[in-house]
């Protein structure tokens, strides 16, 4: 576990926090219908409800602060796990396909953070030190 959270603190500088998506404004509401309603689900626990609603205000504030037909959204890195559990969760409603494809868009971002930890993992303990300690 030590080196994985070394690895996020090398990885996870200040720039590479947050993705910057555009997202079609008509799909935005169906992602809020959704967040609304496994909020509504007594049996999440207590970190996926607060991850669930800082998503939905990230997603309501992209809404309303543009006019364009595309909303842009910041997102840190760490709802891409609550995105993903979100499209599992309503994976056979087609109203929420809007869902499966920005998991899609973020699965490319969560496959190439596992192999940075795999070749970060692979190097030997004299680089590793090296590169933490230039951070």
């Amino acid at each position: 576990m030590g080196v994985v959270t070394d690895f996020y603190k090398f990885k996870y500088r200040k720039d590479d926090y947050y993705l910057d998506v555009f997202i079609n404004k008509g799909a935005i509401p169906n992602i809020e219908s959704a967040l609304n309603e496994i909020l509504s689900d007594k049996y999440i626990p207590k970190d996926s409800q607060c991850a669930y609603m800082k998503l939905k205000e990230l997603f309501q504030e992209a809404r309303k602060s543009t006019s364009h037909v595309y909303a842009e959204i910041k997102i840190h890195k760490c709802y891409l796990r609550y995105i993903n559990n979100l499209y599992l969760y309503f994976f056979d409603r087609k109203e929420y396909r809007a869902l499966k494809e920005l998991s899609d868009y973020f699965h490319l971002y969560i496959v190439e953070d596992i192999e940075n930890i795999a070749n970060f993992i692979t190097l030997s303990e004299d680089v590793k030190i090296r590169i933490l300690s230039n951070i």
